[in-house]
């Protein structure tokens, strides 16, 4: 018996003896993965005071910063910008980026939303920008007390250190916006967080969280699992909320901003789904 196949467009028609010819469709693009950079960043609005040249985001020097991160990041070319507000307001994000032409006259127009999120998307030809947080609030010091609670507020200070001296040096205008991105996104600097939030508290045992009337179901003897569980389960809504924003946009090159502490928690979800691949951001910040 022989098997013969010749290719024509997307279809595959195998001639079989005797039985002739079956048409199996096959589409290359399903096969190819869906490429995701994540900018992790921090809310430039929270840091934004006109009074001063070097945290004055909506003056000219910084602009001309936040003009030169969006060229970089434009080179990943995406076909879709996702950012770190809830799916629920949606319609928002689509009345204030059909309907305003001056971001910086919104309230938080400072933040990276607008100065990075939007102004890419607008720069890229995109109909608008996609919701894709899920917000809890979670505070890093929940912890009222637990055996070997040392290990992990240590471990916080020396993230707090860390954090503050990158931050401290560019809001003295000592790097600017597109180096300050980049040294947050230091395969080092994700790791260090990542770490903090999702390894190091399970040392906590036998422990109380700060509310604890907030906080019923909470296993007692497993407090450092349970914290984990609590950001833990916030990423994973976010995560699931990419994976449903990337169907209905079929977004192939997806650029996410958002909160540089779920970097490497996404990170390592989507890395694990064979249908993506994770594109270093600093491969196009850094170069």
């Amino acid at each position: 018996m022989r098997f013969n196949a010749f290719l024509n467009k997307n279809w595959i028609y195998i001639l079989v003896a005797q039985i002739g010819f079956i048409p199996v469709f096959m589409n290359a693009q399903e096969n190819e993965p869906i490429e995701i950079t994540i900018v992790g960043t921090l809310h430039f609005n929270q840091f934004h005071n006109p009074n001063k040249p070097e945290t004055n985001f909506l003056g000219q020097s910084r602009q001309a910063e936040f003009a030169d991160v969006i060229e970089k990041l434009s080179l990943f070319n995406p076909d879709a910008v996702f950012v770190e507000r809830e799916p629920k307001i949606q319609n928002q994000l689509d009345s204030q980026y059909q309907g305003v032409s001056n971001f910086e006259k919104l309230k938080n127009g400072a933040g990276e939303l607008y100065q990075i999120g939007f102004k890419l998307a607008k720069k890229n030809n995109h109909i608008g920008v996609h919701g894709v947080d899920y917000y809890e609030s979670v505070s890093q010091n929940l912890f009222e007390k637990g055996k070997d609670l040392s290990i992990f507020t240590d471990a916080l200070k020396a993230f707090q250190n860390k954090g503050r001296g990158i931050t401290m040096k560019f809001l003295k205008g000592e790097s600017s916006i597109r180096e300050f991105l980049v040294e947050l996104n230091l395969p080092e600097n994700i790791q260090l967080s990542h770490r903090l939030f999702f390894n190091t508290p399970a040392y906590v045992m036998e422990g109380e969280f700060k509310n604890a009337e907030n906080f019923k179901n909470v296993d007692r003897k497993y407090i450092g699992a349970e914290y984990i569980a609590l950001f833990y389960k916030r990423n994973l809504k976010i995560y699931s909320n990419i994976l449903a924003k990337q169907k209905e946009t079929n977004a192939k090159r997806i650029l996410l901003i958002i909160g540089q502490v779920h970097v490497g928690v996404l990170q390592s979800m989507l890395q694990n789904n064979p249908r993506f691949k994770v594109v270093p951001v600093n491969t196009y910040l850094d170069n």
